[in-house]
């Protein structure tokens, strides 16, 4: 076992076991491994996968080696990465102070506080996460991405389990419509993932792009040029990966019962209303959706 570390400091309002209880939610998530207070995960650095450990004290993260090499020159990548992961250097004093003008929703800036906003650092994971997530529920959603990443990703084997890396556009690109059906992907589905393989392959499309953009509508716009990518699926892509923090999913059904339960509407189509209450909320609307997803579990297990 390797024993090199990397420490990436946190805020002391940063709470782990709040973005643990995130990636372990009883779903099958075959990309990680949560343990009581730490998680396990690999990553595809320059140099080749490195599986980590990754655990937190007041003060910082820690990413220890359990297989693999992490050389000097990969310590960057891998602090950005985790940093982007769980957004650890924005203050989250602002929204709380937001919440807390809300009587509806001020008791979510205590009982969540620390909670960051948990990414996917990597936007063809994410893009391809939000195209397999349309229309289904989370646990078929989780079903269908073990498949596909245990048929066209790579594996790292430690203590008798296994590990999986996203597969790489390129790979996916050349994978069959048929195939894809064969593992309960839709027709549609199975042809804008290969669609959004071909144009990150080619370079159409990329995270370093995207931010070069000038705005949000901007970076909204390159997604939705590519054929089975809507607003959701955009505005989704780019608050879990690019860390939009004024994207607003809208239709989505988590989003649209918590905000029934909360009573911040009473019926489902009420468009204005969701507008302007999320107006109340500018550059924190993608946090607000983030807690409110959280407060539906929350209320699940009272």
């Amino acid at each position: 076992m390797g024993t090199r570390i990397l420490s990436i400091p946190i805020p002391p309002d940063f709470n782990f076991g709040e973005c643990l209880w995130f990636l372990d939610r009883d779903f099958d998530d075959c990309m990680l491994k949560v343990n009581r207070d730490s998680l396990n995960k690999v990553l595809l650095l320059k140099n080749g996968p490195v599986l980590l450990n990754i655990s937190a004290d007041a003060a910082q993260l820690k990413a220890s080696v359990l297989q693999g090499e992490l050389s000097a020159d990969e310590e960057p990548e891998l602090k950005k990465y985790i940093e982007d992961w769980f957004d650890t250097g924005l203050n989250l004093n602002p929204f709380y102070t937001l919440l807390n003008k809300d009587p509806r929703l001020a008791f979510m800036a205590e009982a969540y506080r620390g909670l960051r906003l948990v990414g996917i650092p990597d936007m063809f994971e994410a893009i391809c996460w939000a195209i397999i997530g349309q229309q289904i529920n989370l646990t078929f959603a989780y079903k269908l991405k073990r498949r596909l990443v245990e048929r066209y990703g790579g594996r790292v084997d430690f203590q008798g389990d296994t590990y999986y890396l996203f597969p790489e556009a390129a790979v996916l690109a050349e994978a069959a419509i048929e195939e894809l059906q064969g593992m309960q992907f839709s027709k549609s589905k199975a042809l804008y993932l290969t669609l959004i393989a071909r144009a990150f392959a080619s370079g159409q499309l990329s995270k370093q792009g995207l931010r070069q953009l000038p705005d949000l509508a901007s970076r909204q716009k390159a997604l939705m040029d590519i054929k089975g990518v809507g607003l959701w699926t955009a505005n989704y892509t780019l608050m879990k990966c690019l860390k939009e923090r004024s994207c607003i999913p809208f239709g989505d059904a988590g989003l649209l019962n918590a905000l029934l339960i909360h009573g911040i509407i009473t019926d489902k189509k009420q468009a204005l209303e969701i507008e302007g209450f999320f107006s109340a909320y500018p550059t924190w609307e993608s946090y607000l959706v983030f807690y409110l997803w959280r407060s539906l579990s929350k209320r699940s297990e009272a």
